[in-house]
């Protein structure tokens, strides 16, 4: 039986200290972003193009040193360049592409379908991995990363194991999967609340976390009470040591560990856990030990599980009490006390304890009245002591600064039962530095010296990773009449290389005849072989000699004739899409919950002479193309194409649409989608008004259709809150479906009740409580010939379907000024609308 082939461990640095502690703890590659002014003017201190605007990050001036470091120690090195794009970001784009190439960066991680085509344009030999914003969730997503030029596809983090292996057998593309770090509870790329919300998006590097925050559950207009849980969009982090073999025995290219907002010792805690981990499922090790996991959980974590790598637990991961680090449970507060003078917790210990480290009590909703600090007394069995062992009751004192509230003193609140974690182990953290500065990385090299007497020889070298240099020794072969040299000597001169990345592994002679060189040319030797062998671990990517203007040059749509002008609604139920059509709509797109309701409609509203579109799941994994194939058996005017596997699919004789989930900011975006066959696309929600104007005052304006106005599906998540909070179901098997029961929302702190919808994947939407109106911009986007126009509805009843469908089919036919469409919509509901993600932000 073939052994299944090393998969790299790929490392998370978000600055140098992290990438150094990566090569340390055994990564084989590693991944970060740029930091710079390429994002323009108004934008200088931003990342470019790089999904962790917030890490640190590397200098562009300084990424072929990075580069050439991490070669040096056999280490591969991928820049993020993972960010949606604007036209006018392009000449930077390049920029980045081409420091890129110079610098021999291994690979660029990428989201934007404008980048890929630069990239492959600009640098044919430089390697593409297609990011995970790009949400490939199954074969055909895969393959059209192919298409664009990627090597490499970084699956979406909600597949199971069963997905992987689906996908796997289905495309020869290398694969990388998500094993360690936190995870979004959004689909990644999909995710569109702190865009939203406060102009920070997080398909541009600029995430607010708003998954983080406490939200109540309202349930049919009533709020649920949770008990302590608010977090309900907050899971746990991922962990996946266990499911390593089931990985590697799959062919999985690389595992990739989350966390390049985090510090060197969690990087190099989990890049030696998953280098273990790795190591024992291909026989070459022991593996991690219980100590090994619990440095890297200790480092950082929420609390950890196997994501969904062993199928969707709705009831394991988000459990609602914590939304940042807790570190690991280390016991059970029973109480408070008092020991010579000092306010002390009582915990029922079940991990040691000791005099240093940071602890937590866990509070009450969104942490209300938890108590933490680092331990300055320690009281076990009645004696102070540095550290106490695990199985009984320890006495803890947080020190003056940390004073426990009144309220517990006084018994109003108790604190028996609460969880205690330790949330920093300084010796712990030191044990961990000190085992990465322990274990430096070497690369192993194989030197042969070879020659003829009265000439000078040959030193060369090969490193295990392939690079290899020769050197020529400046003193000529002598004939040796005693005491010849021989691997032994030779091995012991050139095996002094403890300031160098490399150790010596095998020695050669081939020689012609007994021989000697002097020591010193041979030590002179060696040094030079080194420095040859560093330079020869730098491999530049050669770069094509496009010019400037050559950049958007064929961003212009394909010879195509544009699809029929519009006014289209989107509708969740039959209601609404009837009361659509009787206001004026053009056609209308069925977006239901289930497929026999929709089937039922679809044939109705046909029967009845409508033009009825259809609107398959956002996401697609493998297996659920049949919904595909099912919605176009009935014989729609149009579908919406929501996915890139989708994409790739073929329907003869129904126009495909390309929905806003493409992310298309860009004209060569724009291009690529079009020339994919699709009759039109829907620009990203990502571009506020100046952006959407810009990019359609263009030969593409005929070939959109904008959403004017719709509830901005903010989370989009396998996860289903409904289901987690309403049944003891792990899935859509098991849950009894309150969905079908049930109307849920979720209330931030504002007070705002957010709707919460499942689609027949049982996948969650979280909408926005207020829709968002591009009103204001119908006149501009008209006079630049933009002809097609979307409206989405929620949870509108047909009356209130009816009035929005007619405020705009008013504005369309020049009846209603944008200023008294806004107004009118305005007095609708209780939130009345907003300009969302269409706000200008100075920058």
């Amino acid at each position: 039986m073939m052994r299944p082939a090393r998969p790299e461990v790929l490392a998370p640095a978000g600055d140098r200290a992290a990438l150094e502690a990566a090569v340390r703890g055994g990564a084989d590659a590693v991944y970060f972003g740029l930091r710079g002014g390429a994002a323009g003017a108004g934008a200088a201190a931003a990342s470019p193009f790089n999904a962790r605007a917030r890490a640190a990050n590397f200098d562009a001036a300084e990424l072929a040193e990075t580069m050439r470091f991490l070669h040096a120690h056999g280490v591969k090195g991928y820049v993020t360049l993972n960010t949606l794009v604007f036209d006018d970001e392009l000449p930077a784009v390049r920029g980045a592409i081409e420091a890129c190439a110079s610098a021999g960066v291994d690979a660029v991680i990428v989201q934007d379908l404008a980048v890929m085509r630069l990239a492959r344009a600009l640098a044919p030999g430089l390697p593409i991995h297609a990011s995970t914003q790009m949400t490939c969730t199954d074969a055909a997503g895969v393959e059209l990363a192919r298409s664009l030029g990627a090597a490499r596809v970084i699956l979406a983090r909600e597949l199971s194991v069963d997905d992987i292996a689906a996908i796997r057998r289905a495309t020869d593309v290398e694969l990388e999967v998500f094993v360690h770090g936190a995870l979004c509870i959004a689909y990644s790329g999909q995710c569109l609340t702190s865009e939203a919300i406060g102009g920070r998006s997080a398909n541009r590097g600029a995430c607010a976390q708003a998954c983080r925050l406490p939200y109540r559950l309202v349930v049919d207009g009533a709020l649920r009470d949770l008990g302590d849980a608010a977090y309900l969009l907050s899971p746990e982090d991922l962990d996946a040591t266990d499911v390593i073999p089931d990985l590697v025995a799959l062919g999985v290219a690389s595992v990739k560990i989350e966390g390049r907002l985090k510090g060197p010792e969690y990087v190099g805690a989990t890049a030696r856990l998953y280098r273990a981990a790795i190591d024992a499922a291909l026989g070459a090790g022991a593996g991690p030990g219980a100590m090994d996991r619990e440095a890297a959980l200790q480092a950082f974590s929420r609390g950890s599980g196997p994501g969904f790598l062993r199928g969707v637990d709705h009831q394991r991961l988000v459990d609602g009490r914590t939304c940042d680090h807790r570190g690991i449970e280390v016991g059970e507060a029973r109480g408070v006390g008092r020991r010579r003078g000092h306010e002390v917790v009582v915990v029922r210990a079940a991990r040691p304890f000791a005099r240093g480290e940071g602890i937590l009590v866990e509070g009450g909703f969104a942490g209300e009245g938890e108590i933490g600090g680092r331990i300055w007394g320690l009281w076990a069995d009645g004696r102070e002591v540095e550290r106490a062992p695990a199985g009984g009751d320890v006495e803890v004192w947080l020190g003056p600064d940390r004073p426990l509230p009144d309220d517990v003193l006084r018994g109003a609140r108790g604190l028996r039962g609460r969880r205690v974690f330790r949330t920093s182990d300084p010796a712990g953290a030191r044990a961990v530095r000190e085992a990465l500065d322990r274990a430096p990385r070497r690369v192993a090299i194989d030197v042969r010296l070879e020659g003829r007497l009265g000439e000078r020889p040959r030193l060369s070298a090969a490193t295990e990773d392939g690079a290899s240099a020769a050197v020529e020794v400046d003193a000529a072969l002598g004939r040796a009449d005693r005491s010849p040299l021989d691997e032994a000597t030779l091995r012991k001169q050139l095996d002094r290389l403890g300031d160098t990345p490399f150790v010596l592994r095998g020695v050669g002679l081939s020689l012609d005849g007994p021989a000697l060189v002097p020591p010193s040319a041979l030590n002179r030797a060696r040094r030079a072989l080194v420095a040859a062998l560093l330079e020869a671990s730098h491999r530049p990517h050669a770069c094509a000699p496009l010019p400037a203007e050559g950049l958007v040059a064929g961003a212009v749509p394909p010879a195509i004739e544009p699809p029929p002008p519009g006014l289209f609604v989107l509708c969740r139920n039959v209601r609404q899409a009837r009361a659509a059509l009787d206001a004026g709509a053009s056609g209308v797109y069925l977006d239901f919950l289930e497929m026999v309701g929709l089937g039922a409609a679809a044939r109705e509203l046909i029967a009845a002479g409508a033009s009825v579109a259809v609107a398959p799941p956002r996401i697609r994994k493998p297996g659920e193309e049949k919904i595909d194939r099912y919605l176009l058996s009935l014989g729609p005017a149009a579908i919406l194409v929501r996915s890139f596997g989708a994409l790739l699919d073929a329907s003869p004789g129904v126009p495909r649409i390309g929905d806003f989930s493409l992310n298309v900011t860009n004209k060569l975006a724009a291009r690529e989608v079009l020339s994919r066959g699709l009759a039109a696309f829907t620009p990203s929600f990502d571009l506020d008004a100046a952006q959407l104007v810009a990019l359609l005052d263009s030969p593409f304006a005929p070939f959109a259709e904008v959403v004017v106005h719709h509830p901005m599906p903010l989370f989009h998540m396998e996860h289903c809150v409904i289901a987690a909070t309403l049944s003891e179901g792990k899935d859509h098997r098991t849950c009894g479906r309150p969905c079908d029961e049930h109307a849920l929302s979720l209330r931030d702190r504002a007070g705002m009740d957010h709707p919460l919808e499942a689609d027949v994947g049982c996948r969650n939407t979280v909408f926005h409580a207020a829709p968002q109106s591009a009103a204001h911009l119908v006149p501009k986007l008209a006079k630049s010939g933009v002809r097609r126009f979307r409206i989405e509805l929620v949870r509108e009843d047909a009356e209130g379907a009816r009035r929005v469908v007619e405020a705009y089919r008013r504005l369309l036919a020049g009846e209603a000024a944008p200023a008294e469409v806004t107004r009118g919509l305005r007095a609708e509901g209780s939130y009345g609308v907003v300009r969302g993600s269409l706000r200008v932000l100075q920058a």
